[in-house]
């Protein structure tokens, strides 16, 4: 797809196309199988690569030849670039004269990174000696493309396995000493040892901490040096240590990263479609799935969607037959999910302007067709449960059900406060809900049915690891939605969904205290749940001709909500028992048949939308009962935790955690206050 400033750049050119003199570019990416004389003698990663034009011209090589990823990107050199393009447009000779090849010298030479200093050096160097035995490193590899890969492409998977074999073999291979490499390789450690878990037999131990801690704290060292270097491994870098913060701090230490990363990919026009010719078409296709994967995972609101001109990813044989784990069909399926998903977000926060119905049915009709879309291979059902495609095609479905609840929840949260205003409140103004409104309400909460249902289908297959932000948050807003749902009705299946979704998030919180904190969150919206829910039934009861069948229907629901209560409590006291134990990993908690006793895994997705900027509503969390110690009685430590928690900086954390910030409860008109 050609960008129109490209297209009009290509009429006002006055020289023909194949006498231009073209600049290298400067993002190629590096697809050097290291000839035995590169192999022999090691050379600093910041002398190999060669980015002057001079250089070219004295090796008598091509641009496409000596041009590597960790390139200087030439084409960026803007003064040569203008006296270039004013001498086209005074039609002039187009051929550099020597001061203007000078300054493309001298410019190249400022940007190039310096050579290494002793002292980073010798750093460098213990932690390549720290590496692990290759047996390891390439276990770790093998089990961050199969587990960790999902549906986004961090990198060339063919490439890197056959580096890391070069760094292994070759002792003076110049990748030993490229810190953007070396940098590369531990974060691609780190994100592989989260996923071990699923590899293991079923009799080894299961350990709490992070294993891949060590290989973090290595790679953090490094990162100062790597994001000052030009070349997609300095993006690529900054993506996986954003995915795999994600867990521990999604607002801080992983926003911070992936931030970086869409930063650079900027820079380096990653979400430009190139015109350049000579640019191969496996490495187009590289930038253009590592810039949808950014994309996707960061979903940036300050990106205006019309300077993207880069097309979707594409099917390129030989490439993705190169891949061990070949998930073209993923990537394209989830960006075209997410640029639906970014139009439910845009007209969700503007959801008051007119046309409503035409723009609702449209993203409607749009969901549809890329549910259609989907091949037949998306399945779940035909998909075994230890296939890597099976957590990836779990998370495009995931997202479509969240796609659902994103356009209908407003309309959820409208009709049930509507409603309990007319039956609770004075009565003197009739609530009138349109036809959009409830037909978006009922398709949110069906959608939170689904959803759930993909978390049992989930627990079910017993292929579950350490703690999801995306599985977590994604469960989190399932269960939330259904308790909102159920204060107006309650189906047979209702208690059965709602413990098992808190019994799934208490399992995914185990050994984590900020999720151990939004468990609560969601247990104390389903008090207010119960509460609203048995006003609401009363008031629905006759007044003045209560039948014995409604005196028992009365009775009933005030045992359910008393027996909601006790399980309610019950469940906070397992949960402080594991919070002491040493392992944490035992419980008194219901768990669902097939239930596996290990963590729950890590997905890259984060959900953000922009809040609105309306007049709001006092937030609802403010509402929250916060328990008060009786005479002589001490105040539960988790609930001391709790409470300054909820007014810390982990707040944000904690509400994103949950999902509270995405349904947005204080966002809206401030008529329909109760």
């Amino acid at each position: 797809m050609d960008s129109t400033p490209a297209a009009r750049r290509r009429r006002r050119r006055r020289v023909a196309e194949e006498n231009r003199k073209r600049a290298p570019r400067a993002c190629r990416f590096e697809r050097d199988r290291l000839s035995p004389r590169q192999s022999q003698s090691p050379m600093p990663a910041a002398d190999a690569p060669i980015t002057a034009v001079a250089a070219s011209s004295q090796t008598g090589a091509t641009p496409q030849e000596n041009i590597s990823i960790e390139s200087h990107q030439t084409e960026s050199i803007l003064w040569p670039r203008f006296l270039t393009r004013l001498r086209e447009a005074f039609s002039l000779d187009p051929i550099s004269g020597p001061e203007e090849q000078d300054m493309v010298n001298l410019q190249a030479n400022i940007t190039r990174p310096n050579n290494p200093s002793l002292a980073e050096q010798a750093r460098l160097k213990k932690i390549v000696d720290s590496f692990p035995p290759r047996s390891i490193a390439e276990f770790l590899v093998h089990v961050c493309i199969r587990r960790g890969t999902d549906v986004f492409f961090y990198f060339d998977q063919a490439q890197l396995i056959h580096e890391i074999e070069q760094f292994y073999t070759n002792q003076t291979c110049p990748l030993r000493f490229d810190p953007s490499f070396i940098c590369l390789a531990l974060t691609i450690f780190a994100l592989g040892s989260h996923w071990t878990p699923l590899e293991r037999p079923g009799y080894s131990r299961i350990d709490e901490h992070d294993p891949g801690r060590l290989f973090f704290d290595q790679a953090k060292v490094l990162v100062p040096d790597v994001i000052e270097l030009p070349g997609l491994r300095s993006i690529q870098v900054c993506l996986i240590l954003g995915v795999y913060l994600m867990p521990q701090n999604a607002v801080g230490s992983s926003y911070v990263y992936t931030g970086m990363a869409l930063r650079k990919a900027l820079a380096f026009d990653l979400h430009q479609d190139s015109d350049d010719q000579g640019m191969e078409l496996r490495e187009r296709e590289v930038r253009r799935r590592l810039w949808w994967s950014i994309y996707s995972l960061e979903r940036p609101r300050s990106v205006a969607p019309e300077i993207i001109t880069v097309p979707l990813p594409t099917i390129l044989p030989d490439f993705d037959d190169s891949q061990k784990f070949n998930n073209v069909l993923l990537q394209i399926a989830f960006a075209s999910l997410i640029s639906i998903l970014d139009k439910v977000a845009d007209w969700e926060s503007t959801v008051t302007n007119a046309p409503r119905q035409a723009d609702t049915v449209n993203l409607e009709n749009q969901l549809k067709e890329w549910k259609d879309s989907l091949p037949e291979a998306f399945d779940l059902e035909t998909i075994p449960p230890q296939d890597s495609r099976y957590r990836a095609v779990f998370h495009i479905w995931l997202n479509y059900y969240y796609a659902w609840i994103v356009m209908g929840k407003m309309s959820l949260i409208t009709v049930v406060r509507m409603t309990l205003r007319r039956h609770l409140g004075d009565g003197s103004e009739p609530c009138n809900i349109d036809d959009m409104a409830e037909k978006l309400s009922k398709s949110c909460a069906k959608a939170s049915k689904k959803l759930l249902q993909l978390f049992e289908d989930l627990n079910q297959t017993g292929y579950t690891t350490r703690f999801s932000f995306t599985d977590f948050q994604g469960c989190s807003i399932a269960t939330i939605v259904t308790l909102i749902a159920g204060i107006l009705d309650r189906d047979p299946g209702y208690e059965r969904r709602v413990r098992f979704g808190l019994d799934f998030l208490r399992r995914m919180a185990t050994g984590n205290p900020n999720a151990q904190v939004g468990v609560r969150f969601v247990e104390a919206l389903r008090s207010i749940s119960n509460e609203a829910w048995g006003k609401l039934s009363r008031s629905r009861q006759p007044p003045n001709n209560a039948t014995d069948e409604g005196l028992q229907s009365s009775a009933y629901n005030e045992w359910a909500e008393w027996l909601s209560n006790q399980e309610q409590s019950q469940s906070a006291i397992n949960n402080e028992a594991i919070g002491d134990s040493a392992l944490g990993a035992d419980h008194n908690t219901q768990v669902p048949p097939g239930a596996d006793a290990e963590f729950w895994s890590t997905g890259p997705e984060v959900m953000e939308w922009s809040s609105r900027t309306d007049a709001v509503l006092e937030p609802l969390m403010s509402r929250l009962q916060v328990p008060q110690p009786q005479a002589g009685e001490q105040l539960d430590p988790f609930e001391t935790y709790r409470l300054s928690t909820m007014y810390s900086e982990d707040q944000p954390f904690l509400m994103g955690l949950t999902g509270f910030d995405v349904l947005d409860f204080a966002g809206y008109p401030p008529d329909l206050a109760l």
